[in-house]
């Protein structure tokens, strides 16, 4: 599976600690709601040594965020003679467990850049991830993220150890778990992680915007609102543009910097948009993972060509590959602006029409509709906060879909608005990299932690008028 493991990495000003073993190894995780991505680095050098990633394995409880929580705060089933394990249960164990074999992984692969006979050993971790996943890894009750006002147990912040993590007691927050299953302990058997480990969790901002969105503030290089910290000084140049970030993906996080002027002093604004899985391609008639055999691009030469990963048969098609699509099919009239097929056609056995990308793989008005709905909550995110900004703001777009999305397809799909013009970056994985950069910097911990106390948070669906911008944003 094609997951974005690098990323841009922010100032580090602390010195290198070359003096360190060469086997010191530290663990930067990113707990993404479809995706979990782990990078290893030497604490010497700051060398990335290894990557590992793989899908969220708790997509069977919920392909969302809010399904997962509905799983997590569900009743014991009463008058069953089955063995269910409860929901904390099931979605602490499962990510601890993912992550016990993507640390092997890891610790594996960079095993073998190092000199023989040295093994590489952890000696710190950092895990970032939006309020529920950091909940669910630290088995942390979610049940005050499921309904409103939306308030977490804790906003994090905090270091424990990787044997309290695994065991579900981290924190005084942490909800007592099931006794382990059989499976589950044969799994916990053995670790390469000595459960002495130090383990880092970055803070949230709060409810829907988590430590993430913290972590990629860092390596978009967003400052600490009306700093007075002589360091702030020493080390960063002031920002005088707006500077916005958009992190997109099944729960898309946009924030914005507004720097200082005469009258006030700066801020940082943050929101979330509940954008669905239709990124990801997870409720796509044909939607897959972008592996080998999903469509990522599609043209139009004389008719559709469709290029597929690993140039092998179509197998289904991704969450890039449907941007793409859906671009060309507007821009070469397969579609109209309200997204309807116009050419074409093909009939789904419910008469239901579809447009045959492959004899494999199609795109049904279903699907156009899903991607609208999703670019839609997007758009109306942007558009309100760069209406916030004042002006056109610097726009750092952040996440594995975003990576991989031609810039072009979005501005013509409107996903991003056309207004950002030529004021766009990829910044690929910024939540790893920024929490791979709390592994050797305290400044940045300190940061990080100045920013989330210093940032608003905005509830885009408390905005007066927000039903309209949104039903406005879904044509193309």
């Amino acid at each position: 599976m094609q997951i974005e493991t690098s990323g841009a990495m922010p100032f580090i000003p602390e010195k290198l600690e070359s003096e360190r073993p060469v086997s010191d190894v530290g663990l930067a995780v990113d707990v993404g709601t479809t995706t979990i991505a782990v990078s290893l680095w030497s604490l010497g050098t700051r060398e990335c040594l290894a990557t590992a990633a793989e899908k969220n394995e708790q997509v069977r409880y919920g392909l969302d965020i809010i399904r997962r929580i509905s799983f997590a705060v569900r009743p014991p089933l009463a008058g069953s003679a089955q063995v269910v394990e409860s929901g904390p249960s099931a979605l602490h164990y499962t990510v601890i467990c993912q992550l016990e074999r993507l640390f092997r992984q890891a610790v594996s692969t960079a095993a073998f850049r190092m000199p023989r006979g040295i093994h590489p050993n952890v000696k710190r971790i950092v895990i970032t991830g939006n309020t529920t996943m950091l909940s669910f890894v630290c088995a942390v009750p979610v049940d005050g993220l499921g309904t409103a006002p939306f308030s977490a147990a804790t906003l994090f912040g905090f270091a424990s150890s990787w044997g309290s993590v695994r065991n579900g007691t981290c924190s005084h927050r942490c909800q007592e778990l099931d006794i382990p299953t059989p499976e589950i302990l044969q799994k916990f058997s053995s670790s390469v992680i000595s459960p002495e480990t130090p383990v880092y969790f970055p803070p949230c901002i709060g409810a829907f915007i988590g430590a993430d969105t913290v972590c990629a503030m860092l390596s978009a290089g967003f400052p600490v609102p009306g700093a007075e910290d002589s360091r702030a000084k020493d080390y960063e140049s002031p920002v005088t543009e707006p500077l916005m970030l958009a992190d997109i993906g099944t729960n898309s996080e946009i924030a914005l910097y507004i720097p200082d002027d005469e009258t006030k002093a700066g801020k940082i604004l943050c929101t979330s948009a509940a954008a669905g899985p239709a990124f990801e391609a997870a409720n796509i008639s044909c939607g897959m993972s972008s592996v080998e055999g999903a469509i990522d691009r599609i043209d139009y030469n004389g008719g559709l060509v469709c290029h597929v990963i690993g140039d092998t048969a179509a197998k289904g098609i991704c969450g890039s590959g449907l941007v793409s699509g859906v671009a060309t099919l507007l821009k070469n009239r397969y579609i109209d602006d309200n997204g309807v097929i116009q050419k074409a056609v093909s009939r789904l056995g419910d008469g239901s029409a579809c447009i045959q990308l492959t004899p494999a793989v199609y795109l049904s008005q279903q699907d156009i509709r899903n991607l609208q709905l999703a670019k839609a909550a997007v758009k109306t995110g942007i558009m309100y906060m760069i209406e916030r900004a004042g002006r056109i703001p610097s726009f750092c777009i952040a996440g594995g879909f975003g990576s991989h999305v031609e810039l072009s397809d979005a501005y013509l799909t409107g996903l991003i608005p056309s207004e950002l013009g030529e004021n766009c970056r990829h910044l690929g994985n910024a939540a790893l990299s920024g929490a791979a950069s709390l592994l050797f910097s305290k400044y940045q911990r300190h940061k990080a932690v100045e920013i989330a106390r210093k940032a608003f948070q905005i509830n885009l669906a408390a905005v007066p008028d927000f039903q309209k911008r949104y039903l406005n944003s879904i044509n193309f």
